[in-house]
């Protein structure tokens, strides 16, 4: 990097350690931050615990049921009922006990039931798959939020510090020249140029401050930092120059977008998500033809009852038996569950493939514009070296008399304007970068 930029990084660095005392937040704190309390995570996580519990009933219902149940019961009214009238005449019965218990155990186990618990086990299974799937897409997409907004609110601190530094040189430069004005070596009508300089550059140093604050605020409400918390950015793995070889090599990489996109459908897990609720669909297709064939259940159990608490050998009763049901009108019912299960799969195939267009989409997109920026900034990279070159010898020339400060502040907003777009360039060119790995699905490792 130039002694310019060198320059101009370390009057950045203390201008952010002056406004924002305090340790400073790298990428991978605020992602942390991010998956930790972000409520997409949380509702991510809660249906991937709800599809885990929907696989463990459905492997429930391979298993028998068993059901113990108890009761008591007392008749109030004791004495009704006691007698009855037989040709005239009453006749009284003997006295009951108020009191009645009964107990039963029954277990039950389903034999056949035209497969429908493997279906449902499947559909269960399958629907488990995509909630993992969609979990890990919801942490892909969080982090590629953080990327971004942290990307912005860095590339919006440098160009504060930017701003700041030119602003301060155009102060030196019009205190310079009403300094020459007073020694009678340029004219006074020069003072309203410089001034009208010094205003603008004040201007945008004051929005270049006020986009600072817009981007911290959108980080801090991604991250779910603290109200009212300063955030102070710092990050070495993140740099706002990109060596030119590396340029060069991501064109050559660019090169091929065919392979981009086959690895983006195979590695993009909202594609997988997508899959397997198709496979869901399907298996839940297969439990709405189930429900046309019979069902044989097994049961078995024991019960008892009595006025009193006693007799459980004598009185006591177990039992086996099977149970055959075979379905033959059910009002359309199974009819309607096979239409809703082919709507279903329809609509989960449908959404696979808009899927799998609305990548390749991503993936093409994000890889143009990546080689646009690399292009560019080649070219700003550039333009910033002659600037640099153009403003050292405007410099020396001025030192020597030979130069007016209307010349020397054109170079200086020449060489301004060059590193703006240097800068602006190489954050929105990693800012890209990342865009175009969430389009292939390589953030897996991100953060960690």
């Amino acid at each position: 990097m130039s002694r310019v930029l060198v320059l101009l990084a370390l009057i950045g660095a203390a201008t952010a350690q002056a406004q924002h005392p305090g340790a400073a937040l790298r990428l991978r704190d605020c992602i942390r931050m991010a998956l930790e309390r972000h409520p997409d995570m949380a509702l991510a996580r809660a249906q991937l615990s709800a599809a885990a519990a929907d696989l463990t009933a459905a492997f429930g219902s391979y298993l028998p049921a068993i059901n113990f149940s108890a009761g008591y019961s007392r008749q109030l009214n004791v004495e009704g009922g006691r007698t009855i009238n037989v040709g005239g005449q009453i006749i009284r019965l003997p006295a009951v006990d108020p009191n009645s218990y009964s107990m039963s155990l029954v277990g039950t186990y389903t034999l056949f039931d035209g497969f429908v618990r493997e279906g449902v086990f499947q559909q269960r299974r399958a629907a488990v798959d995509a909630a993992e799937a969609g979990l890990e897409f919801t942490r892909q997409q969080l982090i590629a939020q953080v990327v971004q907004h942290y990307i912005e609110a860095l590339k919006a601190e440098q160009m504060v510090a930017v701003r700041q530094r030119f602003y301060e040189l155009a102060q030196q430069e019009l205190e310079r020249a009403r300094a020459q004005v007073e020694l009678g070596r340029i004219p006074p009508t020069l003072l309203p140029a410089q001034e009208s300089e010094l205003a603008n550059r004040e201007v945008a140093l004051l929005q270049a401050r006020q986009e600072r604050d817009l981007a911290r605020l959108r980080l801090a409400l991604l991250i779910g930092a603290e109200p009212g918390q300063e955030l102070r950015l710092a990050d070495p793995e993140i740099a706002d120059s990109i060596p030119e070889a590396e340029l060069v090599a991501l064109r050559q990489q660019l090169s091929t977008p065919e392979l981009l996109v086959q690895k983006a459908l195979t590695q993009r897990t909202d594609l997988a998500a997508a899959q397997r609720r198709l496979r869901a669909a399907e298996a839940l297709l297969s439990v709405a033809r189930g429900n046309q064939l019979p069902t044989i259940v097994a049961s078995g159990g024991w019960s008892w009852a009595n006025s009193a608490l006693r007799d459980f050998s004598q009185l006591g009763r177990s039992f086996i038996g099977v149970q055959l049901s075979l379905p033959i009108f059910d009002n359309f019912r199974t009819h309607s569950q096979l239409e809703n299960a082919r709507l279903q799969q329809v609509q989960a195939a449908a959404q696979v493939e808009r899927l799998r267009q609305q990548i390749i989409a991503e993936v093409r997109t994000a890889a143009l514009k990546l080689e646009a920026l690399a292009a560019q900034l080649l070219a700003a990279q550039r333009a910033l070296r002659a600037a640099e070159t153009a403003f050292a010898a405007a410099r020396e020339r001025a030192q020597l008399g030979m130069l007016t400060p209307i010349e020397r502040l054109t170079a200086e907003a020449q060489l301004l304007s060059a590193h703006t777009t240097a800068v602006q360039l190489a954050y929105e060119f990693q800012a890209t970068r990342m865009q175009l790995r969430f389009a292939l699905g390589e953030l897996q490792d991100v953060g960690q």
